[in-house]
This record gives C-alpha cells, structure tokens and sequence, in this order.
C-alpha cells in the first residue's frame, strides 16, 4: 500500500523548516553564556599576564642590586629600610631592602635582597627576594696588599711582576 500525501501534511514540512521561538532564545542564551565565560577567561589571562611582567621585573632588578652589593657598589651594612631604586625601571616606582645575617661558617654573611614596588611599600610586602652567602666584606680581602710586604717587585724591576690588575 502506498502512502498518500495530503497537502497539510506539505504545510506542515515547510513550516518545520524555520526555527522556533523556544530554539532562538535557548540560542541566544548558551551564546550569552559562552560570551561571559570568554569574557572571565580573558580578564584572568590578562591579570596573571600582568603579575607575571611585575615579577619578572621584580627578578631582574633582584639580580641587578644584588651584582651591585657583590661587587661592593652597594655597602652591606649600609641601608636601613626601604630604598628606592633610582636606575631607569620600566614601569612604576621600585624599593629595594638589605638585610644581612651571620652565617655559621666563620667570615661568611647572608645577604637577601627584597624587591617591592609602590604596592608593596603601602602593604609593607615584599614582592621578590634574592639570598646569597659572601665572604664577608668587612675582612677587607677585596683591598689590595700593601707594597712593603716584598711579595711583589717594584714598577720598575725587571722579570716577573704582579699580573694586570695588581693580582697576585
């Protein structure tokens, strides 16, 4: 037996053809929803994008004073608090603090270097810090000897004299 086909069944194919109204609202709404869970994504990606660049810089200026403090262009028993950081920074306004601690081994000292910017400094937090152990430089090795010793040969002897730099 073959099937007829009546004209309002036609009707009713075509008009299955459109979306309902139900179909576009639940559209729009997971599109809304989409969109706002995007939006959270991004402003997550962006906030942690900019705490990773303020502590890379906080890194970088760790690794710069604490180069300055080894090679005593910075005193280590000189600074109290937080000092600012008068170098070309990139963005914002820059501390830096020494502290310095006896270490068990004789002549040694610990020295940790902390970064804070102008957010920190209103919450007193550190931002970064960098520890390293030094031969303390109060013993004064990093000072030439003096010439009356007779270790070394005078500017004008000849033979083999002090290497460049006054080194022996």
């Amino acid at each position: 037996m073959r099937k007829q086909f009546h004209p309002r069944s036609r009707l009713h194919r075509r008009s299955r053809l459109a979306m309902s109204l139900l179909e576009v609202v639940l559209a729009l709404a997971i599109l809304a929803m989409s969109a706002g869970i995007l939006a959270t994504i991004t402003r997550t990606a962006t906030d942690n994008g900019l705490v990773a660049h303020r502590l890379a810089t906080a890194q970088i200026l760790a690794e710069s004073k604490m180069a300055e403090v080894v090679t005593g262009a910075i005193s280590v028993q000189g600074s109290a608090g937080w000092m600012p950081i008068t170098d070309i920074v990139p963005q914002g306004i820059w501390y830096y603090q020494l502290q310095t601690e006896s270490a068990a081994r004789k002549n040694m000292v610990g020295v940790r270097l902390s970064i804070t910017d102008q957010a920190g400094m209103d919450e007193n937090k550190e931002l970064f810090y960098i520890v390293r152990w030094m031969i303390d430089p109060s013993l004064g090795l990093d000072t030439l000897p003096t010439q009356g010793t007779g270790a070394g040969t005078s500017a004008g002897s000849s033979g083999a004299g002090a290497p460049a730099g006054g080194v022996q």
